[in-house]
């Protein structure tokens, strides 16, 4: 993810006249707010006053009537992704950031921040929930955004949108400052739309960004991107295999939040297990994880989509028939691929289920493994110690997150290594006449 500043100065973005937009607007349906009185045009033209002031005290409380209403919805509260949402969106959870963001405040007394201003958001469609994080992040800044969604929305982000709705009914400024709709992959929607923003937030794979990426946008706009990542588990295999059943139970419900939410699709899904040990030591406490994870799988009665499970046992008939492997096939939540030799690993991406183990005698060999496209490593029985030496050097090589397993979907304004808030606001410097003073 990196971000592209352009220039400051006066708005240079493009100002169409009355009713060019239309070639465009007739091809996007705005999904919420529902009936509002300001049509889309209206909305998008960029010399119509918006915002307000960062953790304004009635933005922050229309983003807990939206946790209310997410966990009051009958479809979303079955789903703990949602469910994770609205605990984030909560009173308690905005007041932390507040207080973040007003510590920082502090800190710089010669600095006014101010909202960056129309906030273009590219939803990714592999990961339902997260376009709400990334607008509520800029809803608290005080901006504008548009929010595209995919045109397959499923009954999550459907549910999501009723929510929003619900509270927007009587809520003018989100009404005024916020649609959320759906185009299909048009490029010349996508470049009005990037002409419209100040700054531009695409989520998506490694290709969505190459076909977005190239679009123009004014020269005083700034932009972050979030491509393809590569995320991995790291496990204390001797630790492990002593531990308690409790505490073995407590990892595997942990490691499956972060395997089978979003289909292990998501950039933060693990997709290897690095084992840290004696090699013999490293099989035997995967094979206890692996029936720990099934029994995990059985206890929330999971069972995965048939797509899923086809898909994950061919490609691992395919790893098996070109590399040195043992393929696990007994467990029916998910397939475990057994590497007795690390080089063999590479950096594909099944998902739907397909765990990979590699040993690993030291967390040297595991840092050898890391590139600038790797995110998260989840981690379980290493020292603090351990793991800020390990943060230093995977850092350097291009990781972005260390948090133990259970976190790795958990989300945070600090996402690929940089600062959200900070994306969200322009920073206007004050400085007072020398030889002035204040009382």
């Amino acid at each position: 993810m990196q971000r592209h500043l352009r220039g400051a100065g006066v708005s240079d973005a493009p100002v169409m006249p009355a009713g060019q937009w239309q070639a465009v607007l007739t091809s996007m349906r705005v999904l919420a707010p529902a009936d509002d009185a300001l049509d889309l045009e209206a909305f998008l033209d960029p010399r119509r006053p918006a915002g307000a002031e960062p953790f304004s005290a009635a933005r922050m409380e229309t983003l807990a009537r939206l946790s209310s209403a997410v966990l009051a919805d009958p479809v979303l509260r079955q789903d703990p992704a949602s469910v994770a949402v609205a605990y984030w969106l909560r009173r308690s959870q905005v007041s932390r950031l507040a207080q973040q963001y007003a510590h920082r405040v502090a800190e710089e007394p010669d600095i006014v921040r101010v909202p960056v201003g129309r906030v273009l958001h590219m939803a990714p469609g592999n990961v339902d929930t997260l376009f709400i994080y990334s607008w509520a992040i800029a809803y608290l800044c005080g901006n504008v955004s548009v929010v595209r969604l995919s045109q397959d929305t499923g009954i999550v982000v459907q549910a999501l949108l009723r929510a929003i709705d619900a509270v927007a009914v009587d809520d003018a400024e989100l009404r005024a400052a916020n649609r959320f709709l759906t185009y299909g992959h048009d490029e010349a929607i996508t470049t009005a739309l990037s002409a419209w923003c100040t700054h531009r937030v695409i989520w998506g794979g490694d290709d969505t960004v190459a076909s977005i990426r190239p679009l123009p946008l004014p020269s005083h706009a700034s932009e972050r991107v979030f491509g393809s990542k590569y995320s991995f588990a790291m496990i204390d295999a001797a630790r492990y295999r002593a531990a308690p059943p409790e505490t073995v139970s407590k990892v595997a419900s942990g490691f499956f939040n972060d395997l089978f939410w979003f289909d292990q699709m998501a950039c933060s899904s693990p997709q290897v297990v690095f084992w840290l040990g004696a090699p013999d030591v490293a099989s035997s406490a995967a094979a206890k994880f692996e029936q720990a994870l099934q029994a995990e799988v059985a206890r929330r009665k999971f069972a995965p989509p048939v797509s899923s499970a086809v898909h994950r046992r061919a490609y691992a008939f395919g790893v098996a028939a070109s590399t040195d492997v043992r393929v696990v096939l007994e467990y029916p939540g998910f397939v475990g691929v057994h590497l007795g030799d690390p080089a063999l690993l590479s950096k594909e991406v099944c998902g739907g289920g397909l765990v990979r183990h590699v040993p690993a005698e030291r967390l040297a060999d595991v840092l050898a493994f890391v590139t600038e496209g790797d995110q998260t490593a989840t981690h379980w029985g290493l020292d603090d110690e351990a793991l800020r030496a390990f943060a230093v050097g995977a850092g350097v090589r291009g990781l972005d997150r260390v948090v133990p397993i259970g976190e790795a979907l958990a989300f945070d304004t600090i996402w690929d290594g940089f600062d959200l808030l900070d994306d969200m606001v322009r920073r206007v410097r004050v400085r007072r006449t020398a030889g002035d003073s204040t009382k």
